[in-house]
């Protein structure tokens, strides 16, 4: 992925003290999601899904798993990062090849560089356009991510249903460890017109276990929205998985070593 600007607080208002990078590899290695749902996020990225990581307490991870997941879209994808208010959008234009992202360091009020009302409209505006997005917001589920874009800053259903990946994430304490999980990946769409939201993955706390497009109706749902068959869909995901466990098994989580073990597989 190619940046057309530089991003501004990506991190958030931390002034000097910048958080240091996690591998996806690192962030698996935690426990905080499991390899098929990385390996479904990776096909997101790379064919342009639009993505929202969300948590309402600060350091649970939205940021880290985002930037995470970048070197998993296509080496000639475009990146472009907003600046909150006084944003003008001067995107470049889109490639119908490859996807352009728009990277949102949050959308939110709480600072100026960060996105929200008229801006967040307008990017969702760019999404319905062919443009792929990809952000933060303080929000505990995917309803509530709704209803803040729907209800309170006014995005219509059909941008919002545009969402390939809303992923809440938790941050807890356990044992007097801190615990971070993605909660649930759900795709938004419409159905007779009405915003309609369908779990892709779910967390179990209880045996702190994953299920991931474990339904032949979420399976399809992705598929559709990937533009990939169900069997497509099925091998690429069984690949990827496999090849994210041998990183894991391998103890691959330096950040420059994931990122050359990717575009080697990509290029193979």
């Amino acid at each position: 992925m190619r940046a057309v600007n530089r991003p501004q607080s990506w991190w958030g208002w931390h002034g000097w003290n910048q958080p240091i990078p996690l591998s996806v590899v690192e962030i698996m290695q935690a426990g905080t999601l499991p390899p098929r749902l990385v390996a479904a996020f990776w096909l997101g990225m790379e064919r342009g899904a639009s993505f929202i990581f969300a948590a309402e307490p600060p350091s649970a991870g939205k940021t880290a798993l985002l930037t995470a997941l970048l070197p998993f879209a296509p080496r000639d994808a475009l990146a472009y990062f907003t600046r909150g208010w006084g944003e003008t959008f001067d995107l470049p234009p889109r490639d119908n090849s490859l996807p352009t992202y728009i990277l949102v360091n949050e959308m939110s009020d709480d600072i100026p560089v960060y996105s929200w009302g008229p801006y967040v409209i307008r990017i969702f505006e760019l999404v319905a356009e062919g443009y792929s997005m990809a952000t933060t917001m303080h929000a505990d589920t995917a309803e509530e991510v709704a209803d803040i874009l729907g209800e309170e800053i006014g995005v219509p259903p059909e941008h919002l249903a545009l969402l390939t990946f809303v992923v809440p994430l938790t941050f807890r304490y356990r044992g007097g460890r801190p615990l971070r999980r993605v909660l649930e990946a759900t795709l938004f769409e419409l159905e007779e017109g009405e915003l309609a939201l369908r779990r892709l993955a779910t967390w179990e706390e209880a045996s702190d276990s994953f299920s991931v497009l474990d339904s032949p109706e979420s399976l399809a749902a992705l598929a559709g929205r990937l533009g990939m068959s169900e069997r497509e869909l099925n091998e690429e995901l069984e690949r990827r998985e496999s090849f994210l466990r041998k990183l894991l098994n391998e103890g691959i989580s330096e950040i420059d070593a994931v990122q050359e073990a990717i575009e080697g597989f990509v290029r193979s």
